[in-house]
C-alpha cells in the first residue's frame, strides 16, 4: 500500500484530529439536536448512536422539526459553513430563540452563531471527521474521552495495513458492490463505510444495520441468487455480546454468504470506535487507488453547490 498518496495524508491527519479539547459550554436543555449534511452530518449520526443518556435528533435536510425548541442544545456541523441546508436548518433555528452553536471552518454558519468552534480549513468534510465528532464528545462524553488512548486505535488501524491492501484488492477485483451491515454501538459505522466507498472509492455501495435487515433485505439474499452475487459483503462487527451478534452468524447461514468481518480493537467503547474509523478510511482510499480514481475528487458535488448557489 502506497502511503504517499496525499489523500492518505488527510487520512492519517485523525491523529491530530482526536487530539482536540474544544467543547461547548453547558447549558440547560432537555435534548440535543444535530444539523448537518454528508460528511459534517455524519458526525451527528455517530456520536447519536453512542449517547443514549438524553434524545438526540439529527437533522440533514432543509427543515427543523416542530419539535425542536428553546429547550434543545442545537449544534449545527458545517465544515465549509456554506452547506445552504444547515444554513436553511439554523435560520429556522433563530426564527423560535434557539441558541446557536456550530463547529465548522468559517463561512455564514460562523457569523450566525452564539457560540463557535473552529475547526482548521484546507480539507474536506470527509476528510475532517475528528474536528467535527471530538467536540461532541468532549462536551458530552467527557469520562469517555478521558479513559481512552484514541492515539493507540489509530495505531492499531495503521498496523493492519497489510491485511486492509488485500481486502481492497479482493473488492476490486471482484467488480462487486459492497454490502454494508452492523450493530449497536457501531451501526452508524455502515452509513459511513458506504457514504467512503461513494465518494473515495466512486463505488455504489449499500448499508443496513441489523436487526432492522433481518425484517427485509435478508429474503432477497436468501433466495434471489442472481441478485446476492452482485455484492461483496462486509461487516463491522458492533457489541459481540449482544444478541445482534447471534443474528449475523444466522445472516451468513441462512443466506449462504459469507461476510468479510472487520472487528474492533481497543479497550473501550471509543477507542474501538475510532479503530473502525481509521480502517474504513483506509480501505476507501485504497480502493478509490486501486480502480484508478482519485480519492480526493468530488468536483460533481463542488459543481452541484455552486449552480445551487446560482438559483
Amino acid at each position: 500500500m502506497n502511503f504517499s498518496d496525499p489523500f492518505f495524508k488527510q487520512v492519517m491527519d485523525i491523529s491530530n484530529q482526536v487530539k482536540i479539547k474544544d467543547k461547548f459550554g453547558l447549558m440547560d436543555h432537555s435534548s440535543i439536536t444535530i444539523a448537518g449534511m454528508g460528511g459534517s452530518g455524519v458526525s451527528g449520526r455517530i456520536f447519536s448512536s453512542l449517547y443514549g443518556k438524553e434524545p438526540v435528533n439529527v437533522v440533514d435536510g432543509y427543515d427543523l422539526p416542530d419539535f425542536v425548541d428553546k429547550n434543545t442544545f442545537f449544534i449545527a456541523e458545517s465544515y465549509s459553513g456554506n452547506t445552504e441546508e444547515t444554513l436553511s436548518v439554523v435560520e429556522k433555528a433563530r426564527e423560535r430563540g434557539i441558541t446557536i452553536h456550530s463547529v465548522t471552518s468559517g463561512g455564514k454558519l460562523a457569523g450566525m452563531s452564539d457560540e463557535v468552534i473552529r475547526i482548521p480549513v484546507g480539507l474536506q468534510p470527509r476528510e475532517s471527521l475528528g474536528y467535527l465528532l471530538m467536540p461532541l464528545l468532549n462536551t458530552f462524553q467527557t469520562d469517555e474521552v478521558n479513559d481512552s488512548n484514541l492515539g493507540s486505535a489509530i495505531s492499531s488501524a495503521f498496523s493492519m495495513s497489510d491485511e486492509i491492501g488485500s481486502l481492497a484488492n479482493e473488492i476490486v477485483e471482484s467488480d462487486r458492490i459492497p454490502y454494508i451491515l452492523s450493530w449497536e454501538p457501531f451501526a452508524s459505522l455502515s452509513y459511513r463505510f458506504k457514504t467512503q466507498f461513494n465518494e473515495n472509492s466512486k463505488m455504489f455501495a449499500i448499508s443496513h444495520s441489523l436487526s432492522e435487515q433481518n425484517h427485509n433485505e435478508l429474503v432477497p439474499m436468501a433466495l434471489n441468487r442472481k441478485m446476492k452475487e452482485r455484492f461483496f459483503y462486509l461487516c463491522v462487527e458492533g457489541d459481540m455480546n449482544s444478541r445482534n451478534a447471534r443474528r449475523m452468524d444466522m445472516v451468513e447461514s441462512i443466506s449462504g454468504v459469507n461476510f468479510h468481518r472487520i472487528r474492533a480493537k481497543g479497550n473501550t467503547r471509543l477507542e474501538k470506535l475510532i479503530y473502525l474509523i481509521h480502517y474504513i478510511d483506509i480501505l476507501t482510499v485504497q480502493v478509490g487507488i486501486l480502480g484508478n480514481y482519485d480519492p480526493e475528487d468530488v468536483r460533481v458535488l463542488e459543481n452541484l453547490k455552486k449552480d445551487l448557489s446560482k438559483h
